[in-house]
């Protein structure tokens, strides 16, 4: 993927490079003239109405009618009146009033609960210069329910035509709030209709309309949902390929892909977040719920930032890759993308998710959280003087690995306070000025712990645990600057641990690419680029002088120091969560099926068991079902487990062999890990 020349410069410090919406004069006229920019220019345009008709009278749905009807007239109009209910309830509508009125509404809310909207003002001037005659693919982050809405909030600010955006049905159920987000440009696809080959004909059919015949661009979330652990997901190609499919099939001449990023110092799920990853069933969204919440919020969220990613022609980015020629002897709708060409978008996909997390602004909270964690790994108390001292230090730390940093280093004091008062739910000062932890207030009198999505933890583990996830999920938007390194950290650790100081970079690699294949899917890790991660790493760690230069062996010799624990800091709990769920898999399950659900109940029950005694390598954070599912799928991918449908259910059955070997390997590297892994700061006596 091609790099601008800001992508390749460290940025600029974020009060220069950022403009604040809510700042003096600058908040947004929500009444102007709209005369928006089209990202695509048409000789006609569409309105929503006329776009389902085309969709109704397209190839593919009169083919895909013709053959389950089987010539039958009178089934063949049924079905027409199913497609047509289908459209009405994906299709998007347009009200400018009603998008007016909505961001009025959004403007009022952020003044009250925010104090900054950051904006990088270039990189949207950027995008505007190089849109206009092709196709458009937003695709921003996805850490809130408020992604989709700011951002149409900011594409009228900035006089862009607001896209359609791809919505999920949980809004569409919600009374007059799915109609309200209908009419401002939301277009809605169920969660599953893989099985429903009719409804995945027509929304296939919609998204190839909304890329060949629709103007205003199209918006969606690359990682297919959000991120409860505010981490980067793996991408998930199927709305992107059915929006580039028109590209390969020769029906449009270029697509422009623009990667957005959103940052939230504080996301509004914040607390549902870390219920969710603990098995707490969601609260059923309602248009009541949504208006209450809004209506009685109290609390302060800090500051939102958005950038927008330099844009990406799919032509040019696939280059001699793109061979339409192949497709040109058969009509479009009767032809599917080949595995060459999904395999090409899955490598567009990632470098889209490296492009929004290069982008990330990291906050003040992000680096407290790691500092904060990382002396309490080390059983070393902390007071706020200390705590600036750490925020300056790991404030440079990112900023030479390139990352955005929203540190005013000449106000430090007063920016660590402030963090503080918005996360006053999770760390505080005593009388005697030591960060320590907020004691949570949890009650379940209220939740049915049937219907927990695993186990049904105990109060008291939500205790001793909720500080804890609160922490790692203010850790994880850091992942992408800190998780490769950490793994070259470790595996050199690994080499060396025997008194011997040097490591040959041969076998260096060997190990990297042994553990990075592990957490593929946990840290977003591209097999294509691990050569060129690996060298840059190494290259970024011999700058720190945690490594020296190879000598004529090819060997490296490693230093510990303190940058080790920051590093090792990011990615320790979910060493130890991998290495819970191979244990579980191995003495529960090693022989016979077992189901998903099964396996989260079992590996929930027993770190439940063994945090409350005290036992080594074991982290409150194996207890997140996110993480538990991403180490279940990796097994599986690695052949330490096997996946068969077992009449409706999915079933899992252990590669007993595969998985001890896993759990050795995780346990060499646990075992490495410079801190108190018998985690007694996680009992009740700390809080």
């Amino acid at each position: 993927m091609s790099e601008t020349d800001s992508d390749k410069k460290p940025p600029l410090d974020y009060q220069l490079q950022y403009q604040n919406l809510l700042l003096g004069n600058r908040l947004p006229n929500l009444r102007k003239k709209w005369d928006p920019l089209i990202p695509c220019r048409k000789d006609r345009y569409l309105t929503p109405e006329q776009l389902k008709q085309l969709v109704a009278k397209s190839p593919r749905i009169l083919k895909i009618l013709d053959e389950m009807s089987e010539n039958d007239k009178g089934k063949k109009k049924k079905l027409a009146l199913i497609v047509r209910e289908m459209l009405d309830e994906i299709g998007l509508a347009r009200s400018l009033p009603v998008i007016r009125w909505l961001g009025i509404c959004i403007q009022s809310t952020i003044k009250k609960i925010c104090t900054g909207v950051y904006v990088n003002e270039a990189s949207i001037e950027n995008v505007k210069k190089k849109i206009g005659t092709n196709p458009v693919l937003y695709l921003p982050s996805h850490r809130s329910y408020a992604d989709f809405i700011l951002m149409s909030y900011l594409c009228f600010t900035y006089d862009l035509e607001i896209p359609g955006i791809a919505a999920g049905m949980d809004f569409h159920g919600m009374v007059g709030m799915g109609n309200m987000l209908r009419k401002t440009g939301a277009f809605f696809m169920r969660r599953t209709f893989a099985t429903d080959k009719l409804y995945w004909y027509v929304f296939k059919e919609y998204m190839h309309a909304l890329v060949t015949a629709y103007h205003t661009g199209i918006e969606f979330f690359i990682e297919g949902t959000r991120s409860r652990s505010c981490k980067a997901l793996p991408p998930k190609i199927g709305l992107l390929s059915m929006a580039l499919e028109p590209l390969f099939m020769g029906e449009v001449p270029d697509i422009t892909i623009v990667p957005v990023s959103i940052s939230y110092d504080r996301p509004l799920e914040e607390q549902l977040f870390v219920y969710e990853l603990l098995g707490v069933p969601k609260p059923k969204e309602s248009t009541m719920g949504l208006i209450k919440s809004v209506l009685t919020i109290e609390d302060r969220y800090g500051s939102m930032f958005f950038d927008f990613g330099a844009p990406i022609s799919v032509k040019e980015y696939f280059g001699d890759s793109l061979n339409r020629f192949q497709h040109a002897l058969e009509p479009a709708h009767v032809q599917n993308l080949t595995k060459n060409e999904l395999g090409m978008i899955y490598d567009l996909a990632y470098d889209v998710v490296s492009c929004q997390q290069r982008r990330i602004v990291v906050n003040c909270f992000n680096i407290i959280a790691i500092y904060y964690t990382y002396r309490m790994y080390m059983d070393l108390e902390m007071t706020f003087d200390q705590l600036c001292d750490g925020v300056l230090i790991l404030s440079e730390f990112f900023r030479r690995h390139g990352a955005t940093v929203a540190v005013d280093a000449s106000r430090i004091r007063d920016v660590v306070k402030e963090s503080l008062r918005i996360h006053c739910n999770i760390l505080k000062l005593d009388k005697d000025d030591r960060v320590i932890l907020e004691k949570p207030r949890i009650s379940l009198r209220e939740v049915n712990r049937l219907k927990f999505k695993a186990h049904a933890l105990t109060e008291e583990t939500m205790k001793n645990t909720v500080p804890i996830f609160y922490l790692q999920i203010y850790i994880n938007p850091c992942l992408f600057w800190c998780s490769s390194k950490a793994i070259v950290i470790l595996c050199a650790q690994h080499l060396t641990r025997k008194g011997e100081k040097r490591a040959s970079v041969a076998k260096l690699r060997e190990k990297v690419s042994e553990l990075r294949l592990i957490f593929s899917n946990e840290f977003v890790f591209y097999t294509v680029n691990d050569e060129k991660d690996f060298a840059k790493d190494v290259e970024l760690l011999k700058n720190y002088n945690v490594l020296s230069d190879e000598d004529a062996q090819g060997e490296l010799s490693y230093h510990e120091s303190q940058i080790d624990g920051f590093y090792l800091t990011t990615i320790a709990p979910f060493l130890c969560c991998y290495l819970q769920i191979t244990h579980v898999i191995d003495t529960k399950f090693s022989t016979g099926s077992f189901s998903e659900k099964e396996l989260l109940i079992a590996t929930q029950e027993f770190v439940e068991e063994a945090l409350m005694s005290h036992k080594k390598y074991i982290h409150p954070y194996c207890l997140s079902l996110d993480s538990l599912n991403i180490a279940l799928n990796s097994l599986n991918n690695l052949g330490g487990v096997s996946k068969n449908k077992n009449s409706d259910l999915t079933v899992y059955s252990a590669n007993r062999t595969s998985i001890r070997d896993t759990h050795r390997l995780l346990l060499d590297y646990c075992q490495l890990l410079p801190f108190n892994y018998l985690i007694d700061y996680v009992v009740s006596s700390k809080l």
